[in-house]
């Protein structure tokens, strides 16, 4: 239970100093939360041991590390070094014993043409068909997840995001993915608090007010900002 506004809820964030690391940490509370980033040149998460030793006695682990320069949704190529953090992320949960962890999955788990009857993607499509290697690479984050989430008592939450971007502003070609930096911090928020994950594991989509994906998620979040 993170839960506790008697305590500070210490949380270590992977790929700290990306894009989504830096909006996310910029919404927090220090107040509330103590925020250990890790990224590179200081901790390398593909290293199992670097990873490790760097989240002992956290309450939550945030895993937003992606090695994006070769491996993103227009490459086409898949960068091994990404599964690598992904199984090292929940492997050092479970050594340290870090309760819950949420993972950054991306709204391109499921392709963005083959919605629901009502014409909404939403998580509980099923099986969630990939629109490129690299949503693939996410479905198996989320897969791996409900793993750990089973075998090892992990709860994991894992958010497909939408776009996030330094501008914070909707980009013009695909307004429904976008994310703003207060909803993010927002939602994040909502999922370090609650008492607890149902089933320890969730797939939640990331956005703002938007008419496509559906935000619908157990823990009380909802967009403010719009993107239309």
């Amino acid at each position: 239970m993170l839960n506790n506004y008697n305590k500070i809820v210490k949380i270590a964030v992977t790929g700290a100093n990306g894009k989504v690391g830096r909006a996310l940490t910029s919404e927090l509370d220090s107040t509330q939360f103590e925020i250990t980033p890790i990224d590179l040149p200081d901790y390398d998460v593909s290293k199992l041991d670097q990873l490790t030793e760097a989240t002992k006695g956290h309450d939550a682990l945030l895993h937003f590390a992606w090695a994006a320069l070769h491996d993103n949704y227009l490459s086409r190529h898949i960068d091994l070094v990404n599964t690598q953090m992904i199984v090292n992320a929940y492997q050092a949960s479970v050594t340290n014993k870090v309760p819950r962890v949420i993972m950054a999955s991306s709204s391109h788990a499921h392709r963005y043409d083959l919605p629901d009857s009502d014409g909404k993607i939403r998580a509980s499509i099923n099986p969630p068909v990939p629109d490129s290697p690299y949503g693939a690479e996410k479905v198996f984050m989320e897969a791996l997840g409900r793993y750990y989430a089973q075998d090892h008592g992990l709860e994991v939450i894992c958010i497909r995001i939408g776009n996030i971007n330094d501008k914070d502003k909707p980009n013009l070609d695909t307004p429904s993915r976008w994310m703003s930096h207060a909803d993010l911090g927002r939602l994040v928020i909502a999922c370090l608090t609650a008492v607890e994950v149902p089933n320890n594991f969730q797939i939640i989509y990331g956005v703002s007010r938007q008419s496509v994906f559906d935000w619908s998620n157990l823990f009380g979040f909802e967009p403010r900002d719009s993107a239309i």
